[in-house]
């Protein structure tokens, strides 16, 4: 069997995939709500490294990614791990950036990943499509062009797939692997529509591929853009838990975003009580066999979700209520998971959960390392690391064992995934 080092969480996506004008009409109507998003949050992008002209250059950067098709953009990141590119660090910065590290050899070498003590057969990506569809009408949006409604998931869908192909048919002798997530914003769509995307996309675990191969193996939620986790109205609720019941019956994963920042389709205030993983109990209470993946392991930038002020003022993201409250889950339910996914641009992230997981009792330590996958979040961590290489030296450069480390990328993802 294949030995597979995976990326459980990243993004390809180009410009025409997010609703741009559906985050800014969220924080449009005030700044006050932007403010209070966490946006401007030193922890998240407000940090030294995106001021001024370097922050001009990140940006730069970030955006020479996203003008690529999906193909590309997978095997430029390949290339990438093959030690196609130098660092322009000191260049754009000139200075030298403790974050910004790399490994002496490439991690692709010799027709295998290297990574620590192990060497892997593939590399294997999550890419997550996002449900950016929106609906709106002449009378709700502030935006002149606005269109009444816009189903855009179905061209992301297949954008993603034909970039799938594209590398697959370009680079036959490539070591990326893929398992996309479906993204679904059950308020965007009706039931029957979500029924024909789930049935004609999302290939049950331990199928075989065939002639009309399903390319996506799990659903991808995204509450700051209006997925409500558990909805009081009968029809709204109706649509998640048809979602919940397929993915709990045939073992079919789930990954949700829990931060509070990135993309907004709702004000910040609904966004978070969306997001905050106790929004997820009553599903989990009424599912509880159901594999769901709270994703950038419930980072809070926002200085107004903090429980204390030693959290305020210092890095100590294990004192915030959402990763306690995920913690907590993984504790109570055997298949709940999380992964790092853009937390683990700052080091110091890991030595926080290092810290943290050796400090608790044996049976909750062995849970939190058993549950707990490597993710990028690429290519939105573009905007504090300097390149997909430079983020994974970061956590090859952590304090975990090559053990963890192995089970962080590899035995964990495989078995949420439900390919072991």
């Amino acid at each position: 069997m294949k030995e597979y080092f995976f990326d459980a969480h990243m993004h390809a996506m180009n410009l025409i995939h997010p609703s741009f004008s559906s985050f800014v009409d969220s924080v449009s109507e005030g700044f006050t709500d932007f403010v209070s998003s966490g946006a401007l949050s030193p922890g998240y992008l407000l940090t030294p490294a995106m001021r001024g002209q370097q922050g001009l250059n990140t940006i730069l950067n970030m955006f020479s990614v996203f003008e690529r098709p999906i193909g590309e953009i997978f095997a430029m990141m390949e290339e990438d791990l093959h030690g196609s590119f130098a660092s322009h660090q000191f260049i754009t910065a000139k200075k030298e950036n403790t974050k910004v590290t790399y490994p002496d050899k490439p991690y692709i070498r010799d027709g295998k990943f290297h990574f620590r003590s192990h060497i892997y057969d593939q590399y294997a990506m999550i890419p997550l499509v996002m449900d950016f569809s929106t609906k709106s009408d002449d009378s709700s949006s502030r935006s002149y062009y606005t269109s009444e409604e816009q189903e855009k998931i179905l061209a992301y869908v297949q954008d993603t797939i034909d970039g799938i192909k594209w590398y697959r048919r370009v680079k036959k002798n490539g070591l990326l692997d893929f398992f996309p997530f479906l993204g679904i914003n059950p308020a965007m769509h009706t039931l029957g529509f979500i029924e024909q995307l789930i049935d004609t996309h999302v290939r049950l675990p331990h199928t075989k591929k065939g002639r009309n191969e399903k390319f996506f193996r799990g659903i991808k939620f995204y509450p700051p853009l209006g997925t409500n986790p558990w909805p009081e109205e009968k029809k709204e609720r109706e649509k998640i838990e048809y979602i919940y019941s397929f993915c709990e019956r045939n073992r079919v994963p789930i990954i949700t975003h829990c931060d509070d920042q990135g993309f907004r389709g709702i004000n910040s205030k609904l966004a978070q009580k969306y997001t905050a993983p106790l929004s997820f109990k009553p599903a989990l209470e009424k599912y509880p066999e159901l594999i769901i993946d709270f994703a950038h392991y419930g980072r809070q930038y926002s200085l107004f979700g903090k429980k204390s002020i030693k959290s305020l003022i210092g890095s100590t993201f294990t004192e915030d209520p959402w990763f306690n409250q995920i913690i907590g889950f993984m504790a109570d339910y055997e298949h709940v998971y999380a992964d790092m996914s853009f937390s683990g641009t700052d080091p110091a992230f890991y030595k926080g959960l290092h810290s943290f997981i050796y400090q608790q009792d044996e049976q909750l330590a062995e849970k939190i390392i058993d549950r707990s996958m490597f993710g990028s979040d690429f290519s939105v961590n573009l905007a504090k690391v300097e390149s997909y290489t430079n983020y994974l030296r970061i956590f090859e450069e952590s304090p975990f064992s090559d053990d963890v480390i192995h089970r962080f990328a590899s035995v964990n993802p495989s078995r949420f995934l439900q390919l072991t």
